[in-house]
């Protein structure tokens, strides 16, 4: 009886510490997706000060790396608005503003509102000064 009472205690540790171990290298996460963490935080509504400022212990290079990205992404959403068309097409200041609004929500959404580079990009790309707005 005694042995079986060891055996089972014996098997009932193993299956604890299997279940305690991670099965994957998934599920042992010691990387964290900055651009993830950005996306999330920007979409919660945090400015771009913010998000910086909670991640300033992380890597500068990092960080800058994943501000690229956004800025990728911001280009490719304002072609697929065909913000350029709008812009060259607009005729009065309301086609202006739907313009600009448009741009905007999309920084606001990237949380790169302050971003010097991101508004130089759209001046070259679109040939629109976001300096004005």
């Amino acid at each position: 009886m005694k042995k079986l009472s060891i055996g089972l205690s014996a098997i009932a540790a193993l299956g604890l510490l299997v279940l305690g171990l991670p099965a994957t290298s998934a599920q042992n996460q010691r990387y964290t997706n900055l651009y993830s963490v950005w996306v999330q935080l920007s979409l919660r509504g945090h400015p771009q000060e913010e998000i910086e400022s909670l991640l300033r212990n992380m890597d500068p290079a990092s960080i800058d790396d994943v501000k690229a990205r956004l800025r990728k992404t911001v280009i490719a959403n304002l072609e697929l608005k065909k913000i350029g068309s709008l812009y060259r097409g607009s005729r009065d200041k309301d086609d202006l503003t739907v313009v600009t609004s448009s741009i905007l929500t999309e920084l606001r959404f990237a949380s790169l509102e302050n971003d010097p580079e991101i508004r130089m990009l759209i001046k070259d790309r679109f040939g629109i000064p976001l300096d004005q707005f």
